[in-house]
């Protein structure tokens, strides 16, 4: 009953927060209830056991934080109908999840009355979140990439829940193809140089990211099972990208080349 009635209050505020979105759009129905229908029925499917809601509103917290940090946003229309469509199709080990949910926002917001420059804006700010990058001379992107990867830098207990619910979306592979994979992509975030790419990520989710991923990433290669309170009990020692692709080479499969194919196989997002 807890579960439902938390879904309902999440539901409820993202109502709340995608009519504000439609005001500053000057979208009216018939197409803000198009819209939203679009956005529930997405969002809410049964697969999505991270990819939801609850995650839409992680993300908006995160702008909000940022807006008071000081980080003054050129299109806040663009921003959040970037958050609202990044996300909306997702299939697991797709590779055109991202192109495709731009695509939707595109069709659906340019028949609202938003302004094109805003909708391509959006559009382009979606594409940036399939691998994280910086849009040069856009800030208002850095700001909902970094959003997108704010969850990795969440305190363990959460990043742990996080871990166990992008694991079930990926049910349908066995525990080795879903290691291989999810260990190359943990690996790929930790050889950055940087992680997040505004300043408030930076000085509030890089260290404890870098951290949470390091835990995860000794579990999965330690054969223990993949939950909250395993991922809570890993060793606390923070494992760094070096070191990550150290332990890869010598615990993972064969040869680098088996690793990227594990990885192709899974596409795990890791947001």
């Amino acid at each position: 009953m807890s579960d439902i009635k938390d879904e309902q209050l999440v539901e409820a505020a993202c109502r709340q927060r995608f009519l504000e979105t439609c005001e500053l759009s000057g979208v009216s129905d018939p197409h803000r209830q198009t819209i939203w229908e679009t956005i529930i029925s997405h969002y809410s499917a049964g697969n999505r056991h991270y990819h939801n809601l609850a995650h839409l509103m992680c993300m908006f917290d995160f702008v909000k934080r940022a807006s008071k940090a000081g980080i003054a946003l050129v299109d806040a229309a663009a921003v959040e109908w970037a958050v609202w469509f990044h996300d909306i199709v997702y299939t697991p080990c797709s590779k055109s999840n991202e192109a495709d949910s731009a695509e939707l926002a595109g069709k659906l917001l340019l028949a609202a009355g938003v302004p094109a420059a805003t909708v391509q804006k959006a559009q382009r700010i979606i594409l940036a979140t399939a691998d994280h990058h910086h849009l040069e001379g856009d800030a208002d992107g850095d700001v909902v990439v970094d959003a997108d990867l704010s969850i990795l830098g969440a305190p363990l207990p959460r990043y742990a829940e996080y871990a166990v619910a992008v694991r079930k979306e990926y049910g349908h592979l066995s525990d080795e193809e879903y290691t291989q994979g999810r260990a190359r992509v943990l690996k790929s975030l930790l050889d950055r140089e940087q992680l997040f790419l505004t300043d408030i990520g930076k000085a509030t989710c890089e260290a404890a990211a870098r951290a949470n991923m390091g835990h995860e990433w000794r579990l999965v290669f330690g054969g223990s099972q993949l939950s909250a309170s395993t991922i809570e009990e890993a060793d606390t020692e923070c494992t760094e990208g070096d070191d990550v692709a150290a332990s890869v080479s010598s615990i993972g499969p064969d040869s680098a080349a088996e690793l990227a194919a594990a990885a192709d196989a899974v596409q795990c997002e890791c947001r």
